[in-house]
């Protein structure tokens, strides 16, 4: 017999095998049987079959159905418990999130983003009249206004639904591709428009640590053990290991391949040869403290890039580790031209302003720096999001007081990311790494490195001081035409600047 739907804790007989499925919230309205996987939804006091749900895939989250947790709402701790749980993919990967309940039987949701969480509740944006997407109303880089705040857009993904479990306020159809929208502001205010339904649902979240949660009944390290944290190289079959519980892409240890997981384990993996192998200045594995906190090199990759306009013939160089920290999560160390810094992710959009040529950022103003496409040349190690070789993005640099601080604008499959880097020493890099001398690249002279001792290059700068009349003449003689006498030529100088590249230093 049915309890009643108007009541917060609800539950039914399954109308596929019978057994009782359980709904916490009144603003629940359909679930999946944990037995036979039917997909439900309340229909007065019975529940009405409506399909049947994939199983999800083991994606290896801390997070389960019935963990529990307190978030501080308006300044003040507020109970949750997780009793949904959703997986989406898009042209940006895969990705869960969770259904979170409450004290008082309202829904939040508890998501990842960019290797941490977000904490997002119910949210009707002022003055807001949307009712479906319109393509001429989005676009990347937009401004919209929500109230007093300022949104910009980073985000417009196709999604689909790959499968649930628990209750839920709503679920899109399986396999069914719906629009999924990401504002972002300088506030690290993160505004989701979710188009799946007939009206569009809105959501405003920040980002949280999920240590600050204070979450009880997560899924311990002895079981993830226990379930096999590692599976075989699709490429030469070794046993590769995996450490994170966000893991999208990583390296074989022994073949070298760069396999994509952002699928799950459970799915097909694909994989691309890696023939040339780059040793990481920093191994990795190294630990160092930076901060005051103690990193661990977890990832590397070389990326290539070439400047947009009128810099297009410039290309250069860079390399990234991605460093984590149990507690503060994932951050970067960038060696470019510039020289070395430290990075780390922002959630929110710096505002820039109309003409980009400048972007504010916690009241600071950077100044457009350089624009360039960028490759990915070369990986190792373990990625949260999905890295494969020959991976491309379009950049912005942003830059204050002389490049010490910068701001990272990349873009790639439809979904902007902001980073935030500071410039740091070689030395203190080295120091904290406990490794020898690191090579600062925005130091290095023309002749370092060379073998050339400064004598040497003054003997031949004067050799060719002696004889440069004697070119010249030849050079300028009337009788000298390059078109018939092969012993003649002429050069001119060139337009470019020897050197004058500027690195990039964007993560991901």
């Amino acid at each position: 017999m049915a309890s009643s739907p108007s009541q917060r804790n609800y539950s039914a007989p399954c109308p596929g095998c019978g057994a009782p499925v359980h709904f916490t919230s009144a603003q629940s309205s359909f679930a999946v049987c944990e037995f036979c996987r039917s997909t439900v939804v309340r229909d007065g006091e019975t529940l009405k079959r409506i399909g049947s749900m994939a199983e999800v895939f083991e994606d290896y989250s801390p997070l389960k159905l019935g963990a529990s947790g307190m978030v501080k709402r308006n300044g003040k701790p507020e109970p949750f418990t997780l009793v949904g749980r959703t997986q989406y993919k898009s042209s940006a990967g895969n990705w869960s999130e969770w259904v979170a309940r409450l004290s008082n039987g309202d829904l939040a949701w508890l998501s990842e983003d960019n290797g941490s969480f977000v904490f997002s509740v119910p949210w009707q944006p002022p003055g807001w009249t949307v009712t479906a997407f319109e393509t001429r109303e989005w676009r990347m880089g937009r401004e919209v206004k929500a109230g007093a705040d300022a949104f910009t857009v980073t985000s417009i993904q196709d999604a689909q639904l790959l499968a649930a479990q628990g209750e839920l306020a709503q679920l899109p159809e399986l396999g069914k591709s719906f629009k999924l929208v990401e504002l972002r502001n300088e506030k690290d205010q993160i505004l989701s428009i979710d188009f799946s339904g007939k009206a569009p649902d809105f959501s405003l979240g920040s980002a949280i640590a999920l240590d600050s949660l204070q979450m009880q009944g997560l899924r311990s390290s002895a079981n993830k053990k226990e379930e096999g944290r590692h599976f075989n190289c699709p490429k030469c079959g070794a046993v590769v290991p995996v450490r994170f519980d966000t893991t999208k892409a990583m390296s074989c240890p022994s073949c070298g391949s760069l396999i994509d997981m952002s699928k799950g384990m459970g799915g097909e993996l694909s994989f691309a040869e890696q023939r040339k192998k780059i040793r990481p200045l920093i191994p990795l594995g190294s630990q160092g403290t930076l901060d005051g906190l103690k990193w661990q090199v977890v990832g590397f990759q070389r990326r290539s890039g070439r400047g947009m306009g009128e810099d297009e013939d410039d290309s250069f160089m860079w390399d990234e580790y991605l460093l984590y920290n149990q507690k503060a999560g994932f951050s970067f160390i960038v060696d470019s031209e510039d020289g070395w810094s430290t990075a780390r992710v922002i959630n929110g959009a710096p505002k820039l302003s109309k003409n980009g040529a400048t972007a504010t950022y916690l009241q600071r103003k950077y100044q457009r720096d350089y624009a360039y496409l960028s490759v990915t040349e070369y990986a190792e190690g373990e990625f949260y999001w999905p890295v494969f070789k020959g991976a491309k993005s379009s950049n912005v640099d942003y830059a204050h007081g002389g490049k010490q601080n910068t701001l990272a604008l990349e873009t790639a499959n439809q979904e902007t990311t902001w980073t935030h880097g500071q410039r740091v020493s070689a030395e203190s890099i080295a120091q904290a790494f406990g490794i020898g001398k690191l090579k600062d690249r925005s130091q290095v002279s023309p002749v370092s490195g060379s073998g050339f001792s400064w004598g040497t290059i003054l003997f031949w700068l004067f050799i060719l001081l002696f004889t440069l009349p004697f070119l010249r003449a030849c050079m300028s003689s009337p009788n000298c035409d390059p078109r018939t006498d092969p012993n003649c030529s002429y050069s001119r100088s060139s337009s470019g600047s020897y050197g004058g590249y500027t690195s990039g230093g964007s993560h991901k």
